[in-house]
């Protein structure tokens, strides 16, 4: 199985383009192949409800987004800075979001209005001081952008930007603030509840949420003795990983329903660490962790495990045809499709949608 997580990039990809192929899984979904036209590497990132998909693909030209339709249209598009275009998510009208560097290597954030042809405004938007440099960016399905950054003197921030285009900053409380390392946004409901995830000064990882009124609620599942929330849904519910200190640290999945009462469940293969575990209205979980495997104790290789948790609490393994060298699950949305990443026999990498 091959190492790395689902936005990997690497020297020396050289591959051609595989056609677009859709077989059946042991785990009752269809996958099919995703790779835009010119492919050497691609990485979709976010699936909405009607089954829009975006993405990240390089080819000889560099670094690109595409958006592909629930019928198969694929359309590349790119961000208005000259080094790479890297969306990260799709609302439900599909709207996408992302960041890109500009002529200076800052990084910058641009929008993508609805649609899905070459002409689609893509266009950079403006944050207002005291957002100095941005470092990452998400959305919900209600329109609304947050986003972290840090300002001229290097302090972290957050920022939420309305539908209307109103903006709202807000603070990290100083716990959160551990040198050297700026607490995570992960997500977004359409209340505008964050989720995110933060090193406390002895470098323990725990959750938090951030309500519409300005409220930062830490937050660990019990026995937890490192916390690492990866997603949100739109009724609350939080997806992630946790050590459990009752289990010797071993790493767990965990659900959090809004009203703060904890689940939780094993993996089939036991990870090191949490990749993803992306939550749909339902209660399904897909995800995946990742094993190191040494040799010796000296050359160690990750190695992804894909997972995925039915909303009746049935959790499989997942391992497809498709992935001969591995497959990763990064994304589910509520009719049950997803997407992922797989890798081949020559270990390239791949994008998948999966239907039911």
């Amino acid at each position: 199985m091959k190492c790395g997580t689902m936005l990997r990039t690497g020297a020396g990809v050289l591959l051609a383009l595989l056609a677009i192929a859709a077989q059946p899984s042991a785990w009752g979904q269809t996958l099919t192949t995703i790779d835009p036209q010119g492919a050497v590497f691609t990485s979709p990132v976010s699936i909405n409800e009607a089954g829009q998909i975006v993405g990240l693909f390089a080819d000889g030209n560099g670094l690109h987004g595409f958006v592909r339709d629930n019928d198969g249209t694929t359309t590349p598009f790119d961000g208005p800075g000259p080094f790479g275009t890297f969306p990260t998510y799709i609302n439900a009208q599909g709207s996408v979001v992302g960041t890109y560097y500009d002529e200076n290597f800052n990084v910058q954030i641009f929008v993508r209005a609805k649609g899905s042809t070459t002409s689609t405004p893509v266009t950079k938007l403006e944050v207002p001081s005291p957002a100095a440099y941005i470092y990452l960016v998400t959305g919900n399905s209600a329109g609304a952008i947050v986003g972290g950054f840090s300002d001229s003197n290097g302090k972290p921030g957050g920022f939420i930007r309305a539908p209307s285009g109103k903006f709202t900053f807000f603070e990290f409380p100083p716990a959160f603030l551990t040198t050297g390392f700026s607490p995570n946004i992960l997500a977004m409901t359409p209340g505008a509840t964050i989720v995110g995830s933060y090193l406390d000064s002895n470098f323990t990882m725990h959750g938090y949420l951030r309500t519409a009124d300005g409220t930062i609620t830490p937050f660990d599942p019990p026995n937890s003795v490192g916390t690492m929330p990866t997603s949100i849904n739109d009724t609350g519910i939080v997806a992630g990983f946790f050590n459990d200190g009752s289990q010797n640290g071993n790493l767990r999945v965990f659900l959090r329903a809004s009203d703060g009462t904890y689940s939780s469940f094993d993996t089939p293969t036991l990870g090191s660490n949490g990749a993803a575990a992306s939550l749909n209205a339902s209660g399904a979980v897909a995800g995946n962790v990742i094993n190191n495997i040494c040799n010796g104790g000296i050359f160690c290789t990750q190695v992804d495990f894909s997972f995925l948790r039915t909303a009746n609490g049935t959790v499989k393994t997942v391992n497809d045809p498709l992935g001969v060298q591995g497959t990763q699950l990064g994304g589910i949305n509520a009719s049950g499709e997803m997407i992922g990443v797989y890798y081949d026999a020559n270990g390239m990498q791949h994008g998948f949608a999966a239907k039911p």
